[in-house]
């Protein structure tokens, strides 16, 4: 992995957690407010507000590991797991609004 890459992957990762905070704290307020919902429900809600931007600020740090310990080209593919994470919450969100 180049330095441009990392510093690219870097600032992406953190453009995305911010991005992911703000759509989960909206999307869950508004789900809150027009639904009812179990208390499993809306404690994964609460957890995953907290959860999703996280993921991506960890998959960040792996990658700036992974840069100083000279990991292989394949480490880029870290920048899945948050956006896998991401459906995966999108699909929960679908699941309520039904």
């Amino acid at each position: 992995m180049s330095l441009t890459a990392l510093i690219i992957g870097v600032f992406a990762q953190l453009f995305f957690a911010g991005l992911q905070g703000l759509i989960v704290v909206f999307s869950g307020a508004a789900i809150a407010n027009n639904s009812e919902l179990t208390p499993f429900q809306d404690r994964l809600l609460s957890s995953l507000m907290l959860l999703l931007p996280g993921i991506s600020l960890a998959t960040a740090g792996l990658l700036v590991v992974g840069y100083l310990s000279s990991a292989p080209w394949l480490s880029n593919l870290w920048h899945l797991i948050p956006v896998v994470t991401f459906g995966l919450y999108l699909l929960f969100v679908l699941f309520l609004n039904r």
